[in-house]
């Protein structure tokens, strides 16, 4: 196994060591995996797949994970990112070992400094390893907690203001309405306030779930969104009541909890079962579908079962509220119905489960990643999982 040399560093692939001046760099393994590789390619630019086949093989992880671990790196190294001595970023592409004056030599002992046993230095840089990769962990997990959440965020809240904008034209043009044209932005930021909470609480808890290896699953991809959904319509639930009672004297039973669960599960199941497809399945469009066709079905059986959505509560609100012009009952008779009934109340959430989880999936499914590949042909799961 060769030894590489360059500028004041010694890499020994055989004994896994890297020094500076005699003394041992603290490396978690995979990073220095990911050294040994580049400087072994140090001619070509290599593509962030190839890295991913390289050096994360056997697990599931997302760009945000090799960004962490060239950054690492780099700081180890003294390197500038601006101005690169070691480690080059290739825009779009991956990275490349550009230290020019790189010595290739038979792997024999390593020299430390004087005072410091080889086991001594490797026991001290195993120490300092194993805290760098607790730390490293803990700020991948909460990179991607917050990069799932908030992509999620922004899609729902595009597809809720997408929902009101479409609802608001309706009900301003049925017949027998009261509403003007007016009650279109209203609907919009209603839409997107509601989208927003909704995808926040779904997209963190499919974050977290795809942060563990435990949960990286169906089954924990749909607990970790419904546990998400759950949490955010409660809080939702408990504002919202309280905000009515105090603001205008309305009491009304108010949902959340139930409603977030559900639309959770729906969420997280379908994105499972889109990330399983994303093989087969090249269109983004096509698997967001997938997950908008979970959330319909969880939202019609919410809807039918008498537990409205943001459409229904609004309808339950104007009925309260003398004068209110925010009635859904022109829907329903466009629907067939003599009023806002059951059959309108629930394709009406139907509809609006169906816009939230195009949302979702198309803001989180972004691109056939390495991850989707490894994932859809690695047979320890049944089904994919941020």
């Amino acid at each position: 196994m060769p030894r590489y040399r360059f500028s004041d560093f010694t890499l020994s692939t055989r004994k896994r060591l890297l020094i500076r001046n005699g003394q041992q760099l603290p490396l978690i393994p995979r990073y220095l995996d990911l050294l040994i590789f580049l400087i072994e390619r140090r001619r070509d630019a290599v593509h962030r797949r190839e890295i991913f086949d390289r050096v994360w093989s056997d697990v599931i992880v997302s760009d945000s994970a090799l960004s962490q671990a060239i950054r690492t790196l780099r700081r180890t190294l003294g390197d500038d990112p601006r101005e690169p001595r070691f480690i080059r970023t290739v825009s779009r592409h991956g990275y490349q070992f550009t230290c020019p004056d790189v010595i290739e030599e038979p792997d024999e002992d390593v020299p430390l400094s004087a005072g410091l046993s080889a086991e001594a230095g490797t026991a001290k840089a195993d120490a300092r390893s194993a805290k760098e990769e607790t730390r490293q962990k803990v700020g991948a997990s909460l990179t991607a907690l917050m990069t799932g959440a908030t992509r999620a965020c922004a899609g729902a809240a595009l597809a809720g203001a997408a929902a009101g904008i479409v609802g608001g034209l309706l009900l301003s043009v049925a017949p027998g309405n009261a509403a003007p044209l007016a009650i279109v932005p209203v609907l919009v930021l209603v839409g997107t306030g509601a989208g927003a909470v909704g995808g926040l609480g779904v997209g963190a808890g499919l974050a977290v779930a795809e942060s563990s290896s435990r949960l990286r699953n169906a089954v924990g991809l749909t607990i970790g969104a419904a546990a998400g959904g759950a949490a955010v319509g409660m809080a939702v639930q408990w504002l919202m009541r309280w905000s009515l009672a105090a603001l205008v004297g309305v009491n009304l039973p108010i949902g959340g909890a139930v409603e977030g669960l559900v639309i959770g599960a729906a969420a997280g199941a379908g994105f499972a079962i889109a990330r399983r497809l994303g093989a087969t399945v090249r269109s983004r469009r096509q698997r967001a579908a997938i997950v908008a066709a979970f959330c319909a079905a969880g939202a019609l059986a919410l809807g039918w079962t008498g537990r409205p959505l943001v459409g229904g509560t609004l309808h339950g609100i104007a009925r309260e509220a003398r004068g209110s012009q925010i009635s859904l009952t022109p829907l329903g008779r466009l629907m067939g119905e003599p009023g806002f009934g059951p059959v309108s109340q629930a394709l009406i959430a139907a509809w609006e489960g169906g816009v939230f989880g195009f949302g979702v999936g198309i803001a989180l499914l972004r691109r056939r990643s390495h991850a989707d590949l490894t994932v859809s042909s690695s047979p320890a799961q049944d089904l994919p999982g941020v």
